[in-house]
């Protein structure tokens, strides 16, 4: 059970845990071995529906947008950092972020005019009604 765990979670007191562990793979600018680079997404296949799921905690509906462009879904989301310039004091550590991060999504088989999305508890839900299937049928073209 201990190898399904990444190793940064392991507990690892050897020479595994040197130079060449999980983090060193990691893109540099990928946000360290605690917070993703981009906010993470889930995407299931329903009967009728592609749904993606992704967490956007803290955020307001006018922080988050949702494009759709010639077959690519972009979802974009701008985190605010909000500093108080009030007189309790200077901040010692702030790990408030501020940013923009983007996802984007080639869509096939959808019917982007039907595309819907809503937003709640941090988590946003987009639903890609499928396009429905055209069956082809093998046929011979006769020559004249």
């Amino acid at each position: 059970m201990n190898k399904l765990m990444p190793l940064r979670f392991r507990g690892l007191t050897g020479p595994e845990q040197g130079l060449f562990s999980d983090d060193f793979f990691r893109p540099f600018f990928a946000g360290g071995g605690f917070s993703p680079a981009a906010f993470r997404v889930d995407i299931r296949d329903d009967a009728e529906n592609y749904v993606i799921e992704a967490e956007l905690p803290g955020l307001s509906r006018d922080d988050i947008r949702i494009d759709v462009d010639d077959g690519l879904l972009t979802i974009s989301a701008e985190w605010k950092s909000q500093k108080n310039d009030d007189d309790k004091g200077d901040y010692i550590v702030s790990e408030r972020r501020s940013g923009r991060m983007q996802r984007s999504f080639t869509l096939d088989n959808v019917v982007e005019d039907a595309i819907t999305a809503d937003y709640k508890d941090g988590m946003l839900l987009v639903t890609l009604p499928k396009r429905e299937e055209v069956r082809r049928t093998p046929r011979r073209i006769e020559l004249s």
